[in-house]
């Protein structure tokens, strides 16, 4: 619809997965629904392994299975992994659900570089990797995103408005993140040359960027999401626009993680 055919969900974002199967149920050409599970202990963050594993992933996947109102869930993705997670048991088990029908395909959605080359070790296992990219934070390019194309393993950029920075609300920014009005003032500069916003500029360049198979763009009400769509019709970025932006260097890349911005 509108030509977004892929929508991206998970079990703990409230009541996403029960609403998008309410939406999709009834289209004649459903989107791409990639939806998400946790392998880690809800009470001390590690690694789930032996019996509680096989339940906590079995009860995660029968439950998206009824809240999407599907028979077999196109793309499942380990959720939120930042370090190194395969394990012959999990991988067994990943083998073991996709045999039984329950998933298409597995993914992972990850920060940093070790969990994605992780899941690039496995290729057999993992056919998507979801990873934070934008106009400034290009970090992933190097390593993962390059090998990531030379073995045909899809990619699906998230944070592309770098949690809303990109957008009108870098002119609201508390005291204490000033700092990335700074960072951010030469990108605002060539968006106003090219008679573009900020967020029209951050969207297009990632949504058309070499790297993406399918691209994320959150909204929090319908003239968001219309503005967003309009914004995807423009089309990708000038060339000599791309060029300009591509030579921005970034010197404290640790400015670009979300999780660095607490006061």
């Amino acid at each position: 619809v509108n030509g977004i055919n892929y929508i991206d969900t998970a079990p703990g974002y409230g009541r996403s997965e029960f609403l998008v199967g309410e939406a999709c149920n009834c289209l004649d050409n459903p989107p791409i629904i990639a939806t998400k599970l946790s392998i880690r202990n809800p009470n001390n963050g590690q690694y789930l392994t032996g019996l509680r594993l096989r339940r906590a992933m079995d009860d995660s996947l029968q439950n998206s299975l009824r809240q999407l109102r599907l028979d077999v869930l196109d793309l499942v993705q380990i959720h939120s992994i930042s370090s190194r997670f395969t394990t012959p048991e999990l991988l067994d088990l990943l083998a073991e659900f996709k045999a039984k029908g329950l998933v298409r395909r597995w993914g992972v959605t990850t920060y940093g570089e070790e969990a994605p080359l992780d899941a690039l070790d496995n290729p057999d296992f993992f056919t998507s990797l979801q990873i934070p990219y934008n106009v400034l934070d290009r970090q992933m390019e190097s390593r993962v995103l390059h090998r990531a194309k030379e073995q045909g393993v899809g990619v699906v950029l998230r944070s592309v408005f770098l949690q809303g920075v990109l957008s009108h609300r870098l002119q609201t920014l508390p005291d204490h993140l000033a700092s990335l009005q700074t960072l951010i003032a030469p990108l605002a500069r060539l968006a106003r040359n090219a008679n573009i916003d900020l967020a029209q500029l951050a969207l297009r360049f990632a949504a058309f960027s070499p790297w993406a198979d399918s691209t994320i763009f959150g909204t929090t009400k319908i003239s968001e999401l219309h503005d967003n769509l309009r914004t995807i019709q423009a089309g990708p970025l000038p060339d000599d626009l791309l060029d300009e932006l591509n030579r921005i260097e970034i010197a404290d890349p640790t400015m670009l993680n979300p999780g660095n911005w607490q006061r």
